[in-house]
């Protein structure tokens, strides 16, 4: 095919293309789903309830994806053609080099945006890796359709404790939740993940709060996944720059300028595999101790106020109000350590918690702070680790949130009253 053939059908394959889909996309989706429907609701593990729209909207975005392509592939057969015509030839491959990475980050944006390229990164329940485990829950969150959603943000302790398929179970046809945890999630990271909402209607944000969400430092993998240049007035104002060292700073908007590096350990993990991506993970899992009383004594250490717990005390009032500006009632689970951490870490910090979450429930009618006395028990017995509880007790909390969650839904009172 010579270069003018290719261009010209560069140029016309996207309109074929969308025309085919328009003429085909519903009647082969519903082939597809008579076929494959409960496979496709067996993997999406509770993600989705509707295997046609499912599988209609990935025909959509490979069309969209096979678009975006085949512009990408005009647009750099047209630049190329510019720069050997006006450039010398030691410099035209430079320039073309330039050219061909700009085009490639160009289509990551594309790509980015579709959970159809995010389920072919997809390598398995428990391997895959969790940003893009973040980002599919993220896609499927605008294709939901239910009067009202809910959405599940912090740490792993906040996954661990609230299991979003029992909500949906009990509370699906009237409130669907989406669960989107990040490991190591701190209060600031929380916020991030709140500007990063897709543009649908989230009625409750639900967060699971204890101790060290106060007073650990900067994530850099947080960082680096979610932080924007639209983010850095905000970040300075809080006093970022006095508790973050510069690298997830740099990491974060290395990101934001080139989204194949923020894909990265994704496309890796996907083409290595899960073994060779967490093998530091994997020795250092292996290198904890199995006693936990002694792990709690080491681990206290690193529990010490500081002026991170000023910068997270100051996201935390950020979140509110931005739940609050959302119409989204803010569900803070005032949460626990496993009680064998909780007695040997320093006192003063969960008082200094609660008092400052009840001062912020006292200013804002928007926030249901659930207290511990007012939550299920839990004991040593229940934990698998020092922070994560085991499946029995994230059953009880979860239908404890359910139980929650169905009084707020059914109640037009202010929100504190209405979780009472």
């Amino acid at each position: 095919m010579t270069r003018r053939r290719l261009i010209i059908s560069l140029a016309l394959f996207p309109a074929a293309a969308w025309v085919l889909y328009a003429a085909l996309g519903r009647t082969l989706a519903g082939a597809l789903d008579s076929r494959f429907g409960l496979r496709v609701l067996q993997m999406a593990a509770g993600k989705t309830t509707d295997s046609r729209v499912f599988i209609q909207m990935r025909l959509r975005e490979a069309v969209l994806l096979l678009t975006a392509a085949a512009l990408i592939a005009l647009a750099q057969l047209l630049a190329d053609s510019l720069i050997k015509r006006r450039t010398s030839s030691r410099l035209a491959w430079i320039l073309s080099a330039i050219s061909g990475f700009v085009c490639l980050n160009v289509f990551a944006v594309v790509a980015a945006h579709t959970v159809l390229f995010w389920c072919l990164l997809f390598t398995g329940t428990g391997t895959t890796h969790n940003f893009t485990q973040y980002q599919i829950k993220w896609g499927l969150m605008r294709e939901m359709q239910a009067p009202k959603q809910a959405v599940l943000l912090g740490s792993s302790q906040t996954r661990a404790e609230i299991d979003e398929g029992l909500l949906n179970d009990r509370l699906g046809t009237q409130l669907w939740t989406t669960e989107l945890h990040f490991p190591g999630n701190q209060i600031y990271d929380m916020l991030l993940n709140l500007e990063d909402l897709p543009p649908v209607k989230v009625d409750y944000v639900i967060c699971y709060l204890s101790e060290g969400n106060f007073i650990a430092g900067p994530q850099m993998e947080s960082m680096k996944l979610f932080l924007n240049f639209r983010d850095l007035p905000e970040f300075f104002s809080m006093g970022g720059a006095l508790t973050h060292p510069v690298l997830p700073l740099a990491y974060g908007l290395l990101g934001n300028t080139l989204p194949l590096f923020r894909l990265s350990d994704s496309l890796l993990g996907r083409i290595l595999g899960h073994t060779m991506m967490n093998l530091s993970q994997e020795e250092w899992n292996q290198s904890l101790l199995t006693d936990l009383a002694t792990r709690a004594k080491i681990a206290a250490a690193g529990y010490h106020p500081g002026p991170n717990a000023v910068f997270q005390k100051n996201a935390f009032g950020v979140f509110a109000a931005k739940c609050r500006a959302r119409h989204a009632v803010l569900i803070v689970c005032c949460g626990q350590l496993n009680p064998i951490l909780g007695r040997v870490i320093d006192p003063s910090l969960r008082a200094n918690m609660l008092a400052f979450l009840r001062h912020q429930a006292a200013q804002d009618t928007n926030i249901v702070l659930l207290e511990e006395a007012q939550m299920p028990v839990q004991t040593e017995q229940d934990y698998d680790d020092l922070t994560h509880v085991n499946r029995a007790a994230q059953v009880r909390f979860s239908e404890f949130m359910a139980g929650i969650l169905d009084n707020l839904t059914h109640t037009n009172q202010p929100a504190q009253h209405a979780a009472r």
